[in-house]
């Protein structure tokens, strides 16, 4: 691998670290934001969460990742969960917000500490192996 590939990688991991402490420090306001502005703020973050899981998928399908189906399949998850509360959010219904509030952060944190945790061990992996070749 090419000193850009390898720099370009690095960069993108960088990026999804900044990106999780963004969504996790989202997730802070969401729990104290009101009833009237939790629709709109809620909106944001779910677009910041999609972005997130693209550059994921990106440096996965770079990096050739073997676990690249279980881990869409926790995004999916994931997203599903986000997308079927937001027309409720949208309405006001903050039933599903405080079900959002209470569990989607632990949701996020665990795919985080366990899939992104074993994604960064392949990407190191893959940045070695690929030095150890000379490439």
């Amino acid at each position: 691998m090419s000193t850009s590939t390898q720099e370009r990688i690095f960069a993108e991991i960088e990026e999804m670290v900044r990106e999780h402490q963004l969504i996790l420090e989202e997730f802070a306001r969401l729990a104290v934001v009101p009833p009237a502005e939790f629709a709109p703020v809620y909106a944001g973050l779910l677009g910041r969460i999609e972005a997130d899981f693209r550059a994921e998928e990106s440096i996965m399908e770079q990096i050739d990742y073997p676990d690249l189906q279980n881990h869409l399949r926790d995004h999916a998850g994931l997203l599903g969960i986000l997308h079927k509360a937001r027309p409720y959010i949208d309405e006001g219904d903050m039933s599903f917000a405080e079900m959002i509030r209470a569990s989607m952060p632990m949701m996020l944190v665990h795919h985080m500490n366990s899939m992104d945790m074993l994604l960064a061990d392949a990407i190191a992996r893959f940045i070695t192996k690929d030095s150890e070749h000379g490439q």
